[in-house]
Formats: structure tokens, C-alpha cells, sequence
């Protein structure tokens, strides 16, 4: 056997370039799918490792809580809204592989600029610009899940509900694996007198996994856009099928009313998110007294939840019920959390009972993400031809940019005037109100398709 495999391979150094692509594809497989997965983890672990030093990355520029506390989590989804949007619809033109590859680079070397920023002490004005420039490369998200549904139109169309859940059980794992090594790295390095050492290392760990990253989709994604095998002709009968291709989108009849609606349902509820990361660690610090190294093991545990309900459970429900069932059944479960939370978070009571409701609302949390997180890119993907998969997808990312950049700072001057409880119920409203659009649209949708087809039926 091992004869016969070297005389393919030998024969194979004649062929053309893309026969010698699919020779090989053969015998070692297709590790495209699994290096954006590998590259999802590791661009999103560079962010979930910072989440446990915000609270000592306030103390490192003397931020008291509100709105100059919150610019801290507003400053990268500012330079968000410039990378997710252009980076995507760029890579519906010149493939998805160069692009993932020079944004994955860009935001290693940001954040590389960031370790040295606070290793050197410079302002916090200093800092946050070091923040706004690694969000300009921001983009591998929504390309990364318009490169899946690439893969997988070309097969079962299941296999693109597949893709996205396998897309967010990497990410989840990127929740499990990253507080827990950036409280570790922390107090590895800090000091007494100063936190700058710790800081600084963690930072410094997270760019070089987005550097990796970068290598991973470099070394072993294969572009689908415009494959070389395929000759002019072949293209342009591409491109002629993708303008007449169907479009069903759940939330609209149209595809513009379909798009807007998934976006303000997403926007709401990154509104949400954006707040539960920025405030959460801060009321784990003050009520229930933990430090940074146990508040990283504390999002470790909370991400098995996530990572269980996203590697068994997310694709299977949304193929049963639907992505809208599950997309308004994983909201109301982030606002049942979120309300819980301000619940606590009001409550003069101390002790094993708050830290038991706080940490059950928290697990609750994570049980409504994995549910709603691949319902919106399904939607959205549903409404869409593939060739402007990555313009739309980019358009969302962008929408949700604002909402991650403008929340953080309201929410913090409400945090600041009305305490914890009134930031935590705000946030659980707009979850609520999220899901409740989804259900409505639905029903609009519904009962425009039952008089249509209502119609029919008479004239027939």
C-alpha cells in the first residue's frame, strides 16, 4: 500500500496545479474547516484572556466605575465598526483566506502595541487609540461564518447549522480555556506594588495566539472564491445563478426587511452582552470578593455550560423547532439571567445564598448564548446569495459594533447613578425587547404566507 501511495504521488508532480490540490485533498483530507475553527479559538481566546484583568486594568489607570471605566471595553469596538465592516465585503471579492490571514496579523501586532502601551505606562488616551487600531482589523468573525456557509452550500444544507455550531462550540471554547490562563498568567506576574508586569504578559500571550492563528488559516484554508479550476465561462454561469437564487428569510418577505430586522435583534442583544462582560467581573470583585485569578476560574466553569449546549445540544434544537424558536428561547433566557442578576445585585443579603443566586444566573446566562448565537448568522444566511454573503454578514458586525461601543459608556453612567441592579435590568430589557421582535416578525411573516397562500388556493 505504502508502494502504490509513492507512485500516486510521484505521478501526481505532473499534474496541473488544482489536480494536484485535490490529489492531495484526497490522501491528507480538507483541514479547511478545522483551521478556521482552530483560528476562531484562537483569535477569540486573545479576548476572553483579558476579560478577568478589566477590573485591574481600571485600578492600572485609577478609573472609578462609569462611564471612563466603560471606555475600556468601547474603545476596540470603535475601531470595530471601520475592520468589520470593510474586511468582510473585501473578501467577497479577493477570497476569504487573504483577508482572515491579514486581519488575524493585524490584531496580533494591535495587541502587541497594547502589552507595550501599558508595560511603558502611557495614558489611558494613549491606550484606548492602541485599543481603536486593533479593532480596525476586526473582521474574522463574520467571514470566518461566511466562509462555512460556503462549505456548506456545497453539500447538505444542514451541514451549514452544523458548521455554525461547531463555529460556536470553538468559540465557547475559547470562553472554557482563556479566563482561566489569563488569571493565571495575571498572578503569575504581578507584583505587589504594581500590576503593570501581569497586565502587560497577558496581552502580550493573547497577540501571539492571534499571530498563530493567522499562521493556521495561512498554512491550511483553502479559498472557495473563484476557484482557478474553473474557467471564465464556468464563473460567469456562477455568478448568473447566484443573481436568481431564491431567498427566504424568516424575519422578512423581503430581503431588506428580513436583513434589518435580524440586525436590530442582534444589536439588542450585543447591547446586552457588551454590558454583562463589562459589569459582571466588577460584581463578582465587590460582592462576592473574588480576585482576578479566581473570577477567570469562575468564566472557565460558566463556559463548560456554554460549550456542552453548543457542541450537543444548539444544532439540534434550531433543526428541530427552527432558528427563530431558538433564537427567542435563547434571549428570554439571557434576560431571566440578567433580571436575576439585578435581583442580586439590589439585595443587602451576603453570604453562600447571593453567591448561589448570582452564580445561577450566570450559568443561566450561559445556557441562553449558545441557544441564540447561531440562530442570527442561519438567519441572515437565509436571506442572502453567496455573493454578498460577506458584505451582509459585515453589515451586522458593524451594527452590533455600535452597540458594543455606545453600551458600554450608557450603561456605565447608569451604573454609576442608579447602581448594579438598574445596569443589569436595562440590560435584561433589551434582551427581552430583542426577543419579542423576533416572535413578532415571525408572526407578520406567518400570517403573510398563509394569505398568499390563502389566495391561491381561491383562485386555483
Amino acid at each position: 500500500m505504502a508502494t502504490s501511495l509513492k507512485q500516486s504521488i510521484e505521478s501526481c508532480e505532473d499534474l496541473p496545479s488544482h489536480s494536484r490540490s485535490k490529489f492531495i485533498t484526497k490522501y491528507l483530507g480538507d483541514l479547511s474547516v478545522p483551521a478556521v475553527l482552530l483560528a476562531s479559538f484562537l483569535n477569540l481566546l486573545g479576548f476572553t484572556m483579558t476579560s478577568p484583568i478589566q477590573p485591574a486594568l481600571g485600578e492600572h489607570f485609577c478609573l472609578p466605575m462609569g462611564a471612563s471605566f466603560g471606555s475600556l471595553s468601547s474603545a476596540y469596538p470603535l475601531g470595530m465598526m471601520f475592520g468589520i465592516f470593510m474586511w468582510p465585503t473585501l473578501s467577497d471579492v479577493i477570497g476569504r483566506k487573504i483577508v482572515m490571514t491579514m486581519t488575524l496579523f493585524g490584531s496580533g501586532m494591535g495587541l502587541f502595541l497594547q502589552s507595550w502601551a501599558v508595560q511603558r505606562h502611557w495614558s489611558l488616551e494613549q491606550f484606548l487609540a492602541t485599543r481603536v487600531l486593533t479593532g480596525c482589523f476586526a473582521g474574522n468573525s463574520p467571514i470566518s461564518k461566511a466562509y462555512l456557509a460556503d462549505r456548506g452550500s456545497e453539500g447538505n444544507k444542514r451541514d451549514l447549522t452544523k458548521y455554525l455550531a461547531w463555529k460556536d462550540a470553538s468559540s465557547t471554547l475559547a470562553f472554557i480555556v482563556g479566563p482561566m490562563l489569563g488569571g493565571l498568567l495575571y498572578n503569575g506576574r504581578k507584583n505587589i506594588v504594581d500590576n503593570t508586569g501581569g497586565l502587560s504578559f497577558v496581552i502580550r500571550f493573547s497577540a501571539i495566539s492571534s499571530l498563530v492563528a493567522s499562521l493556521a488559516v495561512a498554512l491550511f484554508m483553502k479559498n472557495k472564491n473563484k476557484s482557478s479550476s474553473q474557467s471564465s465561462d464556468e464563473i460567469e454561469s456562477t455568478e448568473a445563478k447566484k443573481q436568481v437564487e431564491l431567498i427566504a428569510c424568516p424575519l422578512g418577505t423581503k430581503l431588506w426587511t428580513g436583513v434589518a430586522t435580524v440586525a436590530v435583534v442582534s444589536a439588542l442583544y450585543h447591547a446586552a452582552d457588551s454590558t454583562f462582560f463589562a459589569f459582571f467581573p466588577s460584581l463578582l470583585q465587590q460582592r462576592l470578593q473574588l480576585d482576578t485569578g479566581t473570577i477567570g476560574l469562575a468564566f472557565t466553569s460558566f463556559a463548560f455550560v456554554s460549550f456542552a449546549m453548543s457542541a450537543f445540544a444548539s444544532s439540534r434544537i434550531i433543526r428541530k423547532y427552527g432558528p427563530v424558536a431558538s433564537c427567542a428561547t435563547g434571549l428570554g433566557t439571557i434576560a431571566a439571567s440578567l433580571f436575576t442578576l439585578s435581583f442580586a445585585a439590589s439585595s443587602t443579603g451576603a453570604g453562600v445564598g447571593a453567591a448561589a443566586v448570582i452564580l445561577a444566573a450566570a450559568a443561566m446566562y450561559y445556557i441562553g448564548v449558545p441557544l441564540y448565537g447561531p440562530t442570527v448568522p442561519t438567519m441572515l444566511l437565509q436571506c442572502v446569495p453567496p455573493h454578498r454573503r460577506g458584505a451582509v454578514m459585515g453589515l451586522d458586525g458593524t451594527v452590533n459594533t455600535m452597540a458594543r461601543v455606545i453600551s458600554p459608556l450608557i450603561m456605565g453612567d447608569v451604573h454609576r447613578r442608579k447602581g448594579a441592579s438598574a445596569c443589569f435590568g436595562v440590560a435584561g430589557s433589551f434582551a427581552c425587547l430583542s426577543a419579542s421582535l423576533a416572535l413578532i416578525r415571525r408572526w407578520i411573516v406567518l400570517r403573510k404566507d398563509f394569505a398568499v397562500s390563502q389566495m391561491q388556493s381561491t383562485t386555483k
